[in-house]
């Protein structure tokens, strides 16, 4: 059952800086175990990885009866493992987050782009086969390119190209090659990215997680929902999986998205609608950084006026990119929709996923998909 869309924000993307009414998501043999062991603490010692890639540019003869003219800038990138954002990359064995600093070539990158800034946070990440880039903080990594991980201490080769027709006018062809290389860090400790839940929850969360589901973070109707820990409104990471045994309603939201604001308005009276059914429902928001930066983690002033304007007593998680790189490619395939906000997933008490909607008409929808599951 897809119920008609009513109402969507868009999200408006940090690179073309456009908004749509209803949104759209505009948008590149054997691994050595990179995985150290983990300490007696329960922390696991980080991989630190450095690379360098020089980007270089050709133009078409339309693009130089323009102005471009070809060039080549280089970045040398530094970053740290991180192992609680591993839903941003699910094929990478290992993701880094780190800077990548312009050290030459300027002058070129500025005929592309109007920042003048030489250093930019860059994730990176890669599988046994492929290497994988944003240059979006907390984005989802994008698949560039095959690529053989090397040995600790070693270098790998990585690049790439692509082609993009300019604003202007004509085609250019762009060109990337680098190189890779990683080790392990003892002194660098990060810690467990799944410790075991705790006897309760601050916020008073129920820890209901059963132990037998299998993690995947390929949504689909009928399959188990991923689980994820986020920081809640007490300022405790709770993990998706405690709230096993409800009907949950999985909501993406922005704090400048109106239609957001209405469903958000109407939820405590929706639950207890469902509850006067003998129906046990919880709404489970993921509040992003607004329009302009969906997939960030919003400041806890913006999280406090959220549950405090609209007396939620459900989850309200600060969002570290979760949502966006989750729900987009599921609800537009299985809505027909163009991805905006709010988008809600319906997901029954075995976590199993059973329905998926963008923008929003009325509650009375909602309950209309969980009464008919």
């Amino acid at each position: 059952m897809i119920l008609t869309l009513l109402l969507a924000c868009g999200d408006k993307t940090a690179e073309t800086g456009t908004v749509d009414t209803v949104g759209t998501v505009d948008t590149a043999e054997t691994t050595p175990d990179t995985t150290p062991s983990q300490t007696e603490a329960g922390e696991i010692p980080a991989v630190l990885v450095t690379g360098a890639v020089t980007w270089t540019l050709e133009f078409d003869e339309t693009a130089e009866g323009k102005g471009f003219t070809d060039c080549s800038y280089t970045r040398e990138y530094a970053g740290t493992q991180y192992l609680d954002m591993d839903y941003l990359c699910a094929d990478c064995v290992v993701q880094v987050q780190g800077t990548a600093t312009m050290t030459e070539g300027l002058d070129c990158y500025s005929q592309i782009s109007s920042s003048a800034s030489t250093e930019r946070t860059e994730h990176w990440g890669w599988s046994d086969t492929a290497f994988y880039r944003t240059g979006v903080e907390q984005g989802t990594l994008g698949e560039l390119s095959a690529f053989t991980p090397p040995a600790e201490g070693e270098a790998g080769t990585i690049g790439w190209e692509s082609e993009s027709d300019l604003t202007d006018g004509g085609v250019m062809l762009l060109t990337a090659t680098g190189s890779l290389s990683w080790q392990t860090d003892e002194a660098t400790l990060l810690p467990e990215p799944w410790p075991a839940s705790p006897a309760s929850y601050a916020c008073g969360w129920p820890t209901n997680d059963p132990g037998t589901l299998t993690l995947d973070y390929d949504l689909a109707v009928g399959e188990t929902f991923p689980n994820v820990r986020l920081i809640d409104q007490c300022g405790e990471r709770m993990a998706l999986w405690d709230l096993y045994g409800s009907w949950l309603i999985m909501d993406t939201s922005q704090s400048d998205c109106g239609p957001c604001r209405t469903m958000a308005e109407g939820a405590e009276a929706f639950v207890a609608e469902m509850a006067a059914e003998g129906i046990d429902v919880k709404v489970v928001s993921f509040l992003g950084n607004g329009l302009s930066n969906p997939y960030g983690t919003p400041d806890e002033t913006t999280h406090t006026s959220w549950v405090e304007t609209y007396s939620l007593t459900d989850p309200v998680l600060y969002d570290q990119g979760f949502a966006y790189a989750l729900f987009p490619d599921f609800v537009t395939e299985y809505t027909g929709e163009s991805f905006g906000y709010p988008t809600w997933i319906v997901v029954d008490p075995e976590m199993n996923l059973v329905h998926g909607n963008v923008g929003f008409g009325s509650w009375d929808d909602v309950g209309d998909v969980i009464k008919a599951n």
